[in-house]
Order: C-alpha cells, then sequence, then structure tokens
C-alpha cells in the first residue's frame, strides 16, 4: 500500500460524520432539510432550545450540547431595511452581500431576511427572520439559501399574523 493510500484512508476512517437526522422544523417553522444540512457540522445527537426575548422569537438548534445554528423571528417598524436589521444582528454587517431585491444580506456566518407576510402591505410593522452559525464551515451561498429558505418558511407559518397582525 502506497504512503497516499495510507493518508487517504487515515483521512477518511478519522473524518466525522453527521449521525443524527437533520430536522425539518426550526422551534414550529417547517425548513427544507435541503436548506439546513449544508451548514450543520457533524455529531452525534441535535437538540432545539426555543426562547423568546421580548417581542422575539428565537431558536437555539444544539449539536451534541453545542449551540451551533440560532434563529431569530423579529418585528420591527414598517419600513426597516436589510442594512438596518443588520446593525444589531449578530455574524452580519450592512455591508455584507445583498441580494439584488434588497430583501436579503447575508455573510457566512449570518444573515438577514424581509419576511413576505401575506397581506402584509397593511400591517403596521416588517417583520424579519435571522440566522447565525458558530462555526467556519458555512459558505454565504449556504446562508443566502438557509435566510431564503426560512424567511419563506415564516411567511407560511403563521408567524406573520401572531407577530405584525
Amino acid at each position: 500500500m502506497s504512503l497516499a493510500s495510507v493518508v487517504l484512508l487515515t483521512v477518511s476512517c478519522s473524518s466525522p460524520s453527521r449521525e443524527y437526522a437533520v430536522p425539518t422544523d426550526l422551534c414550529g417553522v417547517q425548513v427544507p432539510a435541503s436548506a439546513l444540512e449544508p451548514v450543520l457540522p457533524a455529531g452525534d445527537g441535535v437538540s432545539l432550545h426555543p426562547s423568546a426575548v421580548g417581542g422575539n422569537k428565537r431558536c437555539r438548534l444544539h449539536i451534541d450540547g453545542e449551540s451551533v445554528l440560532s434563529t431569530s423571528i423579529e418585528p420591527w417598524e414598517k419600513d426597516a431595511s436589510a442594512q438596518d436589521v443588520a446593525r444589531v444582528a449578530l455574524e452580519v454587517d450592512p455591508g455584507d452581500t445583498q441580494s439584488k431585491d434588497r430583501r436579503f444580506l447575508y455573510s457566512k456566518k449570518g444573515a438577514v431576511g424581509r419576511v413576505i407576510c401575506p397581506g402584509g402591505n397593511a400591517a403596521e410593522r416588517s417583520l424579519w427572520a435571522t440566522v447565525r452559525v458558530t462555526h467556519d464551515d458555512a459558505t454565504e451561498a449556504e446562508m443566502k439559501t438557509l435566510i431564503t429558505a426560512f424567511a419563506d418558511a415564516v411567511a407560511a407559518s403563521g408567524e406573520c399574523g401572531e407577530m405584525v397582525g
């Protein structure tokens, strides 16, 4: 066996693996596993931890007891922009990459997105979704996919009526 084969076998045998099922529900919001899986690290067990702070709803996803993903749903002023939300969100800044429609702003570790609520034009407030990872394995493209899926899932979940109705 060549040295390259031994190194390859050692690397492939020692690579961490995902031993848990990727959730499709983040504390009551149905998110496609295909959007969530790319940003989650390897590990054995997964758990979800919902909380509410002020008018915001949060969800932390833990792998093996460690927080690896955090989401929030937050009401804002009706005319708030992605930059406004990014100013207070963790791991995303107002100067990070913005989608062409200006609905999303994202980096490799965090993202914000406007939730398009059904009948939302009459609402007094806007609703924003945020996502954040605590590791360095995600890409900007994966975070954009996740925030898009999460914001759309929030709009479909009934949170709009509860939080900005």
